[in-house]
């Protein structure tokens, strides 16, 4: 057994002698390479040396040679640029005038384009705002083509402004609908479509109708003068462009005003409406009875009940035979009883000519306590505000003095053909008692 492992052993350690052989047999070869190809580089130098010698002569002189051309150009651009700044100092004084004039250009153009929005020739030309947009905001000086374009854009505008132009364009209606309609256009002032007044948004870039027309007579001139052709007629105009429109759309209506007189505008109206209706009824009446009175009057004696006259005539004749007290006393008591049929209603009358007014009152009383709590809390910064609030309190009181003013010529007519009709009665009355005293007589 000792035997094999010394024999193992030896055979394992004569192995690793004879790879050590031979890796030293390798690094002497390689290092005897590398000793040679080093000696060639070196020889391939030394040889090299006078042409890399003869190389940085020529640089050197190359670099000199470009040292001296720097410096000429160095002198050139100072040259330069002293010419430079002399034809500036030139260029600024020939342009200055220039540079007025863009000036008056800049804000002649941003105050055409601020008319040109709100006129209706936006509608019509839509090219022109880029124009008027382009010149406002530019920052450099405009060419002689620029500048002429933009002065023919000008002139075409104020040409437009004295015409009266026909063109297609789309028109919202008032309910929203969005429609490619004839539009009638008179300068800068009016546009119509099919007898509607048309004003230009610039929002949105487009004809709308206005909210509130003006009177049906405006709007039928509207719709003939677009028929027309060569013919002269007359046509409603907005010398504001479009101010006075607004205006008029923001205008309350007589039904807004009743709306502000609230419970109590309601409360007199409804009085005033009441007593009217009651005062027509009466004034009918009282003409009736008077008209019988007179028919009466022409044969008393032939007398009708249905009249007053004809009543107190029969209370006459029927007691004719009594004496000339009770016949006096009788006669009065259907005097009497015909003057309250007659006046009934009269004070009704008379009490709503004269609370009409105070229900105003007291309208515009309750009005301003709400409009000084208003200014309590919101303060007098917007004057709208107050004057909103005052306007709406002063309705009632119109509305009061409109509702009592024709129930007080009610009233005094109504009590001047009571009090006349009265007068009749007791003109016959005293004249049948007289006659009936000289028959006695």
């Amino acid at each position: 057994m000792i035997k094999i492992i010394l024999a193992s052993a030896l055979l394992v350690t004569s192995l690793f002698s004879l790879d050590l052989n031979n890796l030293l047999n390798n690094v002497k070869q390689t290092s005897n390479k590398e000793l040679q190809e080093e000696k060639q580089r070196l020889e391939e130098f030394l040889n090299n040396k006078q042409k890399q010698q003869e190389l940085l002569i020529q640089t050197k002189k190359e670099l000199k040679e470009e040292n001296e051309t720097t410096k000429q150009l160095k002198k050139q651009i100072e040259k330069l640029e002293e010419e430079l700044s002399q034809k500036e100092s030139e260029l600024t004084v020939k342009i200055g005038d220039l540079g007025e004039m863009f000036g008056s250009v800049r804000q002649t153009s941003a105050d055409f384009l601020t008319n040109y929005q709100r006129t209706f020739t936006a509608s019509q030309f839509p090219q022109k705002e880029e124009i008027f947009t382009k010149f406002s905001n530019s920052k450099k000086l405009p060419t002689i083509e620029e500048l002429t374009s933009f002065w023919h854009t000008m002139l075409d505008e104020i040409i437009q402004s004295g015409n009266i132009s026909k063109y297609e364009a789309n028109v919202i209606s008032n309910n929203g609908e969005k429609k490619l309609q004839e539009v009638t256009r008179i300068g800068l002032f009016s546009a119509f479509s099919n007898g509607e007044f048309l004003k230009y948004s610039t929002d949105i870039n487009s004809l709308i109708e206005l909210s509130i027309q003006p009177s049906s007579t405006f709007k039928s001139e509207a719709k003939e003068f677009e028929q027309s052709t060569n013919e002269i007629k007359s046509i409603l105009i907005d010398p504001t462009k479009g101010t006075l429109f607004e205006m008029l759309g923001n205008n309350p209506t007589l039904l807004d005003r009743v709306h502000q007189g609230g419970i109590v505008g309601y409360i007199i109206i409804f009085l005033g409406v009441l007593g009217l209706i009651f005062a027509i009824y009466k004034i009918i009446s009282l003409n009736l009875i008077y008209s019988k009175i007179k028919k009466q009057q022409k044969d008393i004696s032939n007398y009708d009940e249905s009249n007053s006259l004809g009543k107190i005539a029969s209370v006459f004749y029927k007691n004719i035979n009594d004496s000339i007290s009770n016949l006096e006393i009788k006669i009065g008591e259907e005097i009497l009883k015909e003057t309250n049929n007659i006046k009934k209603g009269q004070s009704f009358v008379k009490l709503l000519a004269a609370v009409t007014p105070l229900l105003g009152l007291l309208g515009t009383v309750t009005g301003m306590i709400a409009t000084f709590q208003a200014i309590t809390l919101f303060g007098t910064g917007d004057p709208k505000l107050m004057a909103g609030g005052i306007s709406t309190a002063l309705i009632t009181t119109v509305l009061g003095l409109i509702t009592a003013i024709p129930l007080l010529f009610a009233y005094t007519y109504i009590s001047s053909k009571s009090e006349n009709i009265v007068s009749i009665l007791e003109e016959q009355s005293i004249g049948m008692l007289a006659k009936t005293l000289k028959q006695n007589d």
